[in-house]
């Protein structure tokens, strides 16, 4: 089968779960016989008009494999804004000057399917093409872009309703189209990674929610634009053949905003590092080791795990430690914070887990820590919120919360009273989790491409 994939590009210029997920997934395509390519929305040429496809190969590889591919880079594509949010709407959605050279990269090398895996720079026009060509198109919904600027339907700390008045709050802070096409350059994917870019990179995320408030004529100005804005992308999702849901959290959002009758199927994602390393565990009746892996922010949970722990303490309930692996400043008697993980450390620090945490407050997609965790016998506490929350068949591998104060120490709680409730969990874990099916499953995702 030949397949193309349209992704945001190859490490290191691109990076984090999406990417990942898509580079996995070729090599593993690869590896099973299939002729697989990828197209990526590149930099923008003087003109910043005319399209064209620059072909190059590219060597991929991971701990198992490694292959040369084609690569497709989409000159002069649309913007692309990551998690920043968009302020110039009508760029985001100007036509497509030239569609002859879709035409032409599509009459030439003709793809079996093509596989979506963000809307981001990509002129709806290419789907359009592929559509009237006969074909077959896919898309994976790693993140809300489409229906949400900032990709994570999340404001205030609380879960956006998709209400577009608010969009323009959320987005003044947005970069510009100047600097956006920057860091579309090819320069900045030569210098991305130099000490002094990663320092500006770091100084704008901290200064990034710090802009004054708009005045309310303005938001409600600007509501209309993000109202295309989302309708453009809907237009172009209703074009797609099918979506794959990566989990069903994602898949109960984003059926919020699509008209009936959009097919679509939920399939859990992974990647090819996660292995099969259970073990039965043995847990210290004395202390509760917990591990939380996320960033200490909000909308991952980590302001009502906290809290919830607090009050535990207080409480005089205190057989716990918590292990964060982050840069928080935190002076607790109860928390242990390391340095940021690497990958190779996993095995390392679900040797001292007894339990993850991810009590995320975000509708979060799916979330690979869950499975990374559970792929080494470790029961998880999750929130609803979790999309990997999938795995757990509900609650059988795990304790599913409400993603509340309230609904993390409870199930804390329940830990410290009850040590057979981890035993039980492990064993599950080790002995009916049917890990094989759930570890990166080619012939499910080849399912989609068949599909009629």
């Amino acid at each position: 089968m030949k397949i193309l994939h349209y992704a945001l590009g190859f490490p290191p210029y691109r990076s984090g779960g999406l990417t990942k997920y898509c580079i996995d997934l070729l090599l593993a395509q690869k590896a099973a016989g299939h002729d697989v390519a990828m197209m990526w929305p590149g930099a923008f040429s003087f003109s910043g008009h005319f399209v064209r496809l620059k072909k190059s190969k590219r060597l991929i590889k991971n701990s198992q494999n490694k292959f040369v591919i084609d690569s497709f880079e989409v000159i002069n594509p649309q913007p692309v804004p990551l998690d920043e949010g968009i302020v110039e709407v009508e760029e985001f959605t100007r036509k497509c000057s030239d569609v002859n050279a879709y035409k032409k990269f599509l009459k030439m090398y003709h793809p079996d399917v093509i596989h979506i895996h963000t809307l981001m720079g990509l002129h709806q026009e290419f789907v359009e093409i592929a559509k009237e060509f006969g074909i077959r198109t896919v898309f994976t919904t790693h993140d809300y872009f489409g229906i949400c600027p900032k990709v994570t339907m999340f404001r205030n700390e609380q879960i956006c309703n998709g209400d577009c008045r608010k969009c323009g709050m959320c987005n003044q802070g947005a970069l510009s189209l100047k600097k956006i096409r920057i860091l579309q350059s090819g320069l900045y994917r030569k210098v991305k990674d130099t000490a002094f870019v990663k320092k500006l990179r770091e100084a704008h995320r901290k200064e990034f929610f710090s802009n004054e408030l708009l005045e309310q004529n303005i938001l409600e100005e600007r509501a209309e634009r993000y109202e295309r804005l989302r309708a453009y992308y809907l237009d172009t999702l209703k074009m797609v053949d099918i979506i794959h849901f990566n989990s069903t959290v994602t898949e109960s959002v984003y059926r919020k905003f699509l008209p009936e009758g959009i097919r679509g199927e939920v399939i859990n994602i992974s990647h090819l590092d996660i292995a099969d390393n259970r073990k039965i565990k043995y847990f210290d009746d004395k202390k509760l080791r917990i591990t939380y892996l996320a960033p200490a922010k909000n909308f991952k949970g980590y302001g009502i795990m906290k809290q919830a722990l607090d009050e535990l303490w207080i409480e005089g309930k205190r057989e716990f430690h918590l292990t964060m692996y982050n840069e928080a400043d935190i002076s607790v008697p109860y928390i242990t914070v390391n340095p940021r993980f690497e990958y190779k450390e996993l095995a390392d620090i679900f040797e001292d887990t007894d339990v993850l945490i991810m009590p995320s407050v975000w509708n979060e997609t799916f979330g690979f820590t869950v499975l990374e965790a559970l792929s080494y016998g470790v029961p998880v506490i999750v929130s609803k919120n979790v999309g990997a929350k999938d795995l757990l068949e509900n609650g059988r591998f795990g304790m599913i919360v409400e993603p509340t104060v309230k609904g993390v120490k409870q199930g804390v709680l329940q830990l410290l009273q009850n040590n057979e409730l981890l035993a039980n969990y492990n064993k599950r874990i080790v002995r009916e989790m049917d890990l094989r099916n759930i570890i990166m499953s080619v012939k499910q995702i080849e399912k989609l491409y068949l599909e009629k």
